[in-house]
Formats: structure tokens, C-alpha cells, sequence
């Protein structure tokens, strides 16, 4: 792949490339509520990453590698899945929003009865319990409290 396609690939969200010692260095203009260091270290933090500067919509982030092909191919890779993993938790809100709005227009058009029947079919399985980075809650070592639960 061409360093103008891997470029493309990260669309408006590029800023720039440079090199620092042995270090190439990419740097994304992303929105300020976007995941980007624990999608890396969730993937197993095969590159480095450090936050600049922010407004109150945007923060610059670097992302840097020894400079070799084979880590110039892990950055690029790595920077992609957090583009792609943000996208689609924005594409998943829109469609959320969208749904509710469905929902609410169903729920104001139809009797209580009907409402009762209604049931959600997807068309492709979905495993629920598979982790994705920011969706879990960690587990922790809290024991609960003592005593009696049910006072």
C-alpha cells in the first residue's frame, strides 16, 4: 500500500508525519471523546501513543513506532482500529438515537395490547458477551457486604 492510501485511510483525522530519531511519528486531530489508549492497550500496546494539545472538540494524539516496515505496517494497522473502533461507536449512537425516535413514535401510535406483541428479531447473531474495549465493567476483587441481604 502507497503512503498516500495508508494517509487516506485515517481521512480527516490526519495531521501530520514526521520522524524523531528512530521513531516515525503520525499525528491524528481526533474528537476529544474518542478512545484512543485504552483501544492500544487493549490490542496489546504494540505502539507507543501520547496525548497533545486539546480544545473543547478536539485533541491532537501521537502515535509512534520505531521506524522499520514491519512497525510502519503495526502503527498504521493500530491507528485504523481506533479510527474504525470510534466510528462505529458514533454510527452505533446514531442509530441508537434514531431507533428511540422509531420507538417513541410506535410506542405513541399503538395500544398497550399491541405494544405487548412486539418483539425484536436481528438477523445476524449477536454474542452479547463478547468484551470490547470500554463496554465491560472490570471485574475487581470488592467482596459485598456482610450480614443478612435481604434487610
Amino acid at each position: 500500500m502507497t503512503l498516500y492510501k495508508h494517509i487516506s485511510s485515517f481521512g480527516d483525522n490526519f495531521n501530520s508525519i514526521r520522524m524523531h530519531e528512530d521513531f516515525v511519528v503520525i499525528d491524528l486531530k481526533i474528537p476529544i471523546n474518542w478512545e484512543d489508549q485504552k483501544i492500544i492497550a487493549s490490542r496489546g500496546g504494540k505502539v507507543q501513543i501520547k496525548s497533545g494539545n486539546k480544545s473543547s472538540t478536539h485533541k491532537l494524539v501521537s502515535f509512534f513506532n520505531m521506524f522499520t516496515e514491519d512497525d510502519c505496517n503495526v502503527l498504521v494497522g493500530e491507528i485504523e482500529a481506533v479510527i474504525k473502533w470510534n466510528r462505529d461507536v458514533e454510527e452505533k449512537n446514531h442509530l441508537l438515537e434514531l431507533k428511540m425516535i422509531e420507538l417513541r413514535k410506535l410506542f405513541s401510535e399503538n395500544e398497550v395490547g399491541s405494544l405487548r406483541k412486539l418483539n425484536f428479531d436481528f438477523e445476524t447473531k449477536t454474542n452479547l458477551n463478547e468484551e470490547k474495549p470500554g463496554n465491560m465493567v472490570p471485574s475487581g476483587s470488592l467482596e459485598g457486604p456482610e450480614g443478612n441481604p435481604t434487610t
